[in-house]
């Protein structure tokens, strides 16, 4: 703990933060006294992970003053782990995950942690201790690659508290959990508070922990509040009352001239990785038009069954698997049926966000923040949908240059058009993301938590956009969230899994 350091834990007066020629924070001031945690909110692109990365020494201020109690071991959790980082591999490894190749040199849940406990012995919280508490025991042989995105997260989660940080700042810890997860973690984080942590958690109101003591909102960078979290009212701006024009849309979407009697067709679908069934018996048909949700807590099997739809999963071939009315091997290319499919998920935004590795991606392992190695502008990212690109973009011709251009306007993007893609804040890249899967016009939209990194105006009018599309032209669409209150209107069906099995399928009265 601390010396007395006048109370206080930490004190930002004028502090302001450049990257390049972008100003990122503004005459940022407010303290925290011992004992205080704090919660980073405000909009998309507001500076939040900025703050956070500040707070954790893992940037410089530009200028002002920082001023921090002496002593203080600091740690910042990234909303995205990068396990999954391809060390500058492209879309042709992207199935890497459902496929054994390569995996004997993966590391297991158990040897990650194990790098951090010899990383930090003299520090650490016992792993077994911190694997039963985060509820990862009963993932220690499963290779990293082969998680689940909420299994990945508290994977993360572990690392960080294994090393028992004074001062930890969370990214959007609670992004991509389920619901059960999301308590465990509430309670966890509480825990942490109670024994003394300088918690700062970077989170949307409707997640702050009961024992937040402080509240700063950011907006366009600069301090719009700092007060307690009890009389926190969130700020409503101007261009949070800006709603996605339907007819702009329209334009830029025209209806396909697709259909088919069965868009998925599965029946008594198995599938099996490193010897553990993850999929079991599946019976699903989706048909033209129909829009569901799949559900499921966090290693149900969603992702894996979305594997096989999008063609990235090989054992689509040992199974009755029918993709827009074809038999999978029946001769069509994987190409084939990636030009029909719009995709946005979790691991795909990975997929933008090349690294290092992936024992360089544990919370304090490295001496240096983690680095990114990318030149892909937010153009860029866009049209790579057209053709379904993976790290990288072709030229694009004058048509699809112009529908990207349409896509900058209608979502409030054109300050992003020439900025790198890694430049851009999360929620703004995921926009970006969401884009890239509409660009096409595509005959099936898969949306796996297409709102994680959005702040609620930007999801609201997200789903908002969603039910125009799906209104007007008729599209098929498949949306997962661990969030049922953003799920769109027009979804009336669902498919719900439970350990890999079918709980629900069918209509649904949400």
């Amino acid at each position: 703990m601390p010396e007395k350091f006048d109370t206080m834990w930490l004190e930002a007066r004028g502090v302001s933060l450049s990257s390049g020629q972008t100003s990122v924070l503004h005459d940022v001031s407010f303290q925290l006294k011992y004992g205080e945690s704090l919660a980073i909110t405000g909009s998309s692109g507001s500076g939040k992970t900025t703050l956070g990365r500040l707070l954790a020494g893992r940037v410089s201020l530009t200028h002002g003053n920082l001023a921090i109690a002496p002593g203080l071991a600091r740690l910042m959790v990234d909303q995205q782990d990068h396990f999954m980082s391809l060390s500058g591999r492209r879309s042709t490894y992207y199935g890497q995950r459902y496929e054994n190749q390569g995996m004997e040199n993966t590391p297991s849940v158990r040897a990650y942690l194990q790098k951090v406990h010899e990383k930090f012995a003299m520090l650490t919280n016992g792993m077994e201790q911190v694997m039963e508490q985060m509820h990862i025991g009963h993932l220690s042989d499963r290779k990293l690659l082969q998680l689940s995105n909420g299994e990945r997260k508290r994977t993360h989660l572990a690392a960080a508290l294994m090393q028992k940080p004074n001062v930890l700042v969370l990214d959007q810890p609670f992004v991509g959990l389920d619901a059960e997860a999301r308590e465990n973690l509430t309670n966890l984080l509480e825990q942490q508070i109670s024994a003394g942590i300088l918690l700062v958690i970077i989170c949307s109101p409707e997640h702050f922990p009961e024992s937040i003591s402080k509240v700063v909102e950011l907006h366009n960078g600069r301090v719009t509040q700092f007060t307690d979290t009890k009389n926190y009212q969130p700020t409503i701006f101007e261009e949070d009352r800006k709603t996605i024009s339907g007819p702009a849309i329209l334009s830029v979407l025209p209806p396909g001239n697709e259909t088919f009697s069965a868009v998925v067709g599965m029946k008594n679908v198995n599938v099996t990785i490193s010897g553990k069934e993850i999929l079991k018996g599946i019976n699903w048909q989706v048909k033209s038009g129909e829009q569901w949700a799949l559900l499921g807590h966090n290693g149900a099997g969603k992702t894996t069954l979305l594997s096989l739809v999008t063609a990235d999963n090989p054992q689509g071939y040992a199974n009755d698997l029918v993709l827009f009315d074809r038999k999978r091997g029946s001769g069509e290319s994987i190409w084939e049926i990636k030009r029909r499919i719009g995709y946005v998920s979790p691991e795909l935004h990975l997929y933008f966000l090349r690294g290092e590795g992936i024992f360089n991606t544990i919370p304090g392992l490295s001496d240096k923040p983690h680095a990114h190695y990318d030149s892909l502008s937010c153009r860029d990212v866009m049209v790579s949908g057209f053709r379904d690109e993976i790290g990288f973009a072709s030229q694009p011709t004058d048509l699809q240059y112009d529908l990207a251009e349409t896509w900058f306007s209608i979502l409030q993007l054109n300050h992003l058009k020439n900025r790198l893609f890694l430049h851009a804040s999360l929620g703004e890249q995921r926009s970006l993301l969401l884009a890239r899967a509409l660009v096409k016009s595509p005959s099936l939209l898969i949306l796996d938590e297409p709102c994680q990194g959005l702040d609620p105006h930007q999801t609201r009018r997200f789903v908002s956009l969603l039910d125009e599309i799906c209104a007007h032209l008729h599209t098929t669409l498949v949306y997962v969230t661990h969030l049922r209150e953003e799920i769109p209107s027009c979804v009336k069906n669902l498919l719900l899994l439970e350990n890999g099995q079918v709980k629900h399928c069918g209509s649904w009265d949400k």
